[in-house]
């Protein structure tokens, strides 16, 4: 702690002493204590507002406090006055950046590599927001140029793996990783990558001591360790597979793919019942809340095309998945007003009466209609909900 407060003090230092017009020890004890509104207050009044260096401490100071609109404006005037202050351009970028004014940021980082063309922090930076600002070719290219000034980045070199994998180049990927690793084998971000190069170029024996030493290191990362139990499986190690799926559960993120595969282990060891649950538990996880709400408003959208039965299909996927009496009743209103089919329309009615609860005042009004109906000879529907299922399903989340 002290020798990083001893760094801080010195950039500070360094800064201030720069700033001639004002007193460099109570600036110094302001941004120290972190007091910056009285640091702020203090430089106002106090900084030439033609020296570039007295300008881009104020600017410097709004920046550490949070006004990023305050440091934005004190900093473009920094570089009206020098428009090579690779300072105000370091953070003016950054700040459009957090701004997500990503176009903005991309100009003042590329005018950064041009002052200096050797720094791979600006072609990394420059690079980064090149991807934010959806420029995927630029970003890549001077991702590249920033690997090639400096391959021991690990962010740089994650990324630039990843985007090898995007284009289909799995072994200039693995190369890449390969050989970060060679001289440093404990940065996490670079071995949850490698853990996916190495399964795609097949070297699934790679992969998975890789996903060993990450459980020695306590990560817990779905996207890495499907690749893992993926290469245990082609592997046979099917015991191993389970015990990855363990730890995956132990850290709460068995991922539904990792669920499957410790199913199919089980399988393999002919553990079928323990199988059975887990494809269970698959099940329960590829089910989404809102997926019955899409199968309902699909089955308006093909009725109001006259396309009934794949509308019937649709609702009795919608009822299969949640069980809402209500699908019920709008099975058997197809069936009666449009295919003419007064038996099919009756099964479909007595269910909902059977399952209906008390609910929104339409189902109530539906429920005793049916059930009045019921006890005289069946006529033809007078209620049509076909424009209130519409309704229900433009409604639904």
């Amino acid at each position: 702690m002290r020798k990083i407060l001893g760094t801080i003090g010195l950039v500070l230092s360094c800064i201030i002493t720069r700033a001639q017009g004002v007193d460099r020890n109570k600036v110094m004890e302001y941004l120290q204590d972190q007091q910056y509104d009285e640091a702020i207050a203090y430089l106002q009044p106090a900084v030439n507002s033609q020296s570039p260096r007295e300008m881009a401490l104020l600017a410097y100071t709004y920046y550490q406090s949070g006004k990023l609109a305050d440091a934005a404006t004190t900093y473009e005037k920094v570089l009206q006055l020098d428009s090579n202050h690779i300072p105000a351009l370091q953070y003016l970028a950054s700040i459009r950046s957090q701004q997500e004014l990503f176009p903005l940021a991309l100009t003042l980082y590329q005018r950064i590599t041009q002052l200096r063309p050797n720094s791979a922090q600006a072609w990394k930076q420059l690079s980064f927001t090149a991807f934010l600002a959806q420029q995927p070719d630029s970003g890549f290219t001077w991702l590249c140029k920033a690997y090639q000034l400096n391959p021991a980045d690990p962010k740089v070199v994650s990324r630039l793996a990843e985007e090898w994998m995007d284009k289909k180049a799995y072994p200039q990927a693995d190369s890449i990783v390969k050989a970060f690793l060679i001289k440093d084998s404990t940065q996490t971000s670079v071995l949850m990558t490698a853990a996916k190069t190495a399964y795609l170029v097949k070297d699934y024996r790679r992969t998975v001591s890789i996903g060993e030493k990450l459980q020695s290191l306590n990560i817990v990362s779905p996207n890495t360790f499907i690749y893992v139990i993926a290469a245990g499986y082609n592997l046979k190690k099917y015991t191993d597979c389970i015990h990855i799926y363990d730890y995956m559960l132990s850290g709460n993120a068995a991922s539904e793919n990792i669920t499957y595969y410790a199913a199919l282990a089980h399988t393999a060891l002919r553990q079928y019942s323990e199988s059975n649950e887990l494809l269970q538990r698959c099940i329960t996880m590829a089910k989404s809340s809102s997926l019955e709400n899409y199968y309902n408003s699909t089955s308006v959208n093909y009725e109001s095309m006259r396309q009934y039965k794949p509308a019937l299909a649709a609702l009795d996927t919608s009822w299969y998945l949640s069980h809402k009496p209500l699908r019920q009743y709008s099975m058997g209103r197809i069936y009666e007003t449009v295919l003419k089919n007064d038996a099919a329309a009756m099964k479909y009615y007595k269910r909902y009466l059977q399952l209906y609860k008390p609910g929104s005042p339409d189902e109530d009004e539906i429920y005793r209609y049916l059930k009045d109906r019921m006890k005289v000879k069946p006529q033809p529907v007078l209620i049509s909900v076909s424009q209130k299922d519409k309704q229900t399903a433009q409604q639904q989340p």
